[in-house]
């Protein structure tokens, strides 16, 4: 059992070393780019360049979140090339299962992803720790004007909204790459190969339109609430929100955890039972 079990870990580890080789082929070159933005920045703030010091900010910005994009290309692209393109017949005669198969293309790309999305939060926290020291006391007098005679959320309570809906970005993202690898596999059985491509976004329409149905309906009779009190604190909610604070919605995340488990093995097992490769 021990043998087979090493040797199980031994053919995956190889997978996952020639999915990330694959796919480091072009993502790295946008990261260098963001490196070189980064440098400028920092020369142009150091040495008091205001036009590199602007141009940095700007390149970085656009640089890491078009990573999150182009991360995301190619873990549609790669999916498709090296499992239902001409590389199909060789990936499905590796000695590994389906499962597996798909759980290296999940686990790489889904590391780039995450490495794409840390990258983001980081060049934003650079660029918000700048403006706090250039503009910090700007920003907390009408900050403070703000809260106290127009209701304005805290400075405390903007950061926290900022983190939840970027951390709800990046889950509806991972969400819609799981459900699009569905679709492109099951635009792969037979009924359907003839027009993959048209019952790829199909399929990945209608998935998603289902997906967004039910989470209003969970929602609006099942909701799940994170709420943040003034002092702080936090406490969770059910139904209909009682707790006085600020209240975050978690059904999504919920839901979208528990329908992209039920993807990955659905896919998995069209991909060992049904698919048909040109």
């Amino acid at each position: 059992m021990t043998g087979n079990s090493d040797k199980v870990k031994g053919k995956m580890l190889k997978l996952l070393k020639n999915d990330f080789l694959a796919s480091a082929r072009v993502i790295p070159l946008f990261y260098l780019i963001e490196i070189a933005a980064l440098c400028a920045f920092f020369i142009g703030r150091y040495a008091e360049k205001p036009k590199i010091l602007t141009a940095g900010v700007i390149v970085s910005v656009i640089v890491s979140f078009l990573l999150v994009f182009v991360s995301l290309f190619f873990v549609i692209y790669d999916y498709q090339k090296s499992l239902f393109g001409q590389q199909g017949y060789l990936s499905f005669t590796l000695p590994v299962n389906s499962k597996q198969l798909l759980g290296s293309k999940v686990i790489v790309y889904g590391m780039w992803m995450v490495v794409s999305f840390v990258n983001f939060v980081l060049v934003l926290d650079i660029l918000a720790v700048y403006i706090q020291k250039e503009y910090g006391e700007t920003i907390d007098t009408a900050s403070s004007l703000l809260s106290a005679f127009a209701n304005f959320p805290s400075k405390a309570q903007i950061v926290t909204y900022a983190i939840y809906y970027i951390l709800e970005f990046f889950t509806i993202i991972l969400s819609c790459t799981i459900i699009v690898y569905f679709a492109i596999a099951l635009s792969h059985i037979r009924q359907f190969q003839k027009t993959n491509i048209i019952w790829a976004v199909i399929i990945s329409a209608a998935a998603i339109i289902i997906g967004l149905v039910c989470i209003y309906y969970l929602e609006k009779f099942f909701g799940v609430y994170l709420v943040l009190g003034d002092d702080k604190s936090f406490t969770f909610d059910f139904g209909d929100p009682t707790s006085q604070g600020m209240q975050l919605t978690l059904m999504p995340y919920l839901f979208m955890i528990i329908q992209d488990i039920i993807y990955f093995f659905v896919t998995a097992h069209i991909m060992h039972k049904r698919i048909n490769i040109k």
